[in-house]
């Protein structure tokens, strides 16, 4: 467990977590066993985000932050963008039209959701992906930073560590 908050303590320091999250992480981490979640592959914490295919970003970023009052959207990955809850998780927009930021199919679909994450406590990418592979799920990629386990039905659930941002470059579209 030292080892935990040495690491969300770092992560604050670095400007990665806000003193709001790292509070509700100690917190979180002080709750008695029984009221933890039971026993599973992982330790789910939260839920980190929702992956959701939009036609248009700006109509999509417009909706979200009038219905939620959510701040201007920030980019991520691939041709991704969220719209951040101020208690952690986001909402992650999809461009439908040259987007790259589905797990599935290739390509977003407006109006579906592509994909979810979840931050897991304890997370080491390598070790879980092989622990799920170990333990007889189909469809295991990843590891590093972040494990991707299809579900039944084929949704991906994305798996990362509680505090994982996914930030990252915006691509080059030229002039």
């Amino acid at each position: 467990m030292r080892e935990t908050f040495d690491t969300l303590l770092k992560q604050y320091e670095d400007g990665k977590l806000t003193r709001r999250q790292v509070l509700g992480a100690f917190a979180a981490m002080a709750l008695p066993a029984g009221a933890r979640a039971q026993a599973g592959r992982v330790r789910a914490r939260t839920l980190h985000h929702v992956n959701v295919g939009v036609a248009d970003l700006d109509r999509s970023e417009a909706f979200y932050r009038d219905l939620l009052g959510l701040p201007a959207r920030r980019y991520i990955v691939g041709d991704a963008y969220a719209l951040d809850f101020p208690d952690g998780g986001l909402i992650s927009l999809c461009p439908v039209e040259g987007g790259n930021c589905s797990l599935t199919a290739g390509s977003a679909v407006a109006g579906e959701i592509d994909h979810f994450g979840v931050g897991i406590e304890d997370f080491d990418g390598d070790r879980v992906a092989r622990e799920l592979d170990d333990a007889g799920f189909e469809g295991v990629r990843g590891g590093g930073g972040s494990v991707l386990v299809p579900d039944p039905d084929g949704l991906v659930v994305q798996l990362s560590a509680v505090t994982e941002r996914f930030e990252g470059t915006p691509p080059d579209r030229g002039c």
